[in-house]
């Protein structure tokens, strides 16, 4: 997928995953939802310009919260992706 100027790129472990502003909004919103997370919501503004980085500790926290969501909250295309690299970044969280 070609990343366009409303897309965010996500750095998982050095693989670039793309996803929707609104799948970005989506997520955020969700995030602020689950423990020890704050960090990665944090990183909000990053996005925009440049690849949001996520270090060893963030990808695991985001990858358990994604765990949690369910199938069907994993709708979104670009979230299923970005749950995907997740898995494959972080076998275990």
């Amino acid at each position: 997928m070609e990343a366009s100027r409303l897309d965010v790129d996500v750095d998982v472990a050095g693989e670039m995953v793309v996803i929707t502003w609104h799948e970005r909004d989506v997520l955020l919103e969700e995030l602020s939802f689950a423990e020890g997370t704050k960090s990665i919501r944090e990183r909000e503004t990053v996005g925009a310009s440049q690849p949001v980085e996520l270090d060893a500790e963030q990808r695991a926290r985001l990858r358990a919260a994604l765990d949690n969501w369910g199938s069907d909250r994993l709708q979104l295309e670009g979230i299923a992706r970005l749950h995907a690299a997740l898995m494959r970044a972080e076998p275990e969280p």
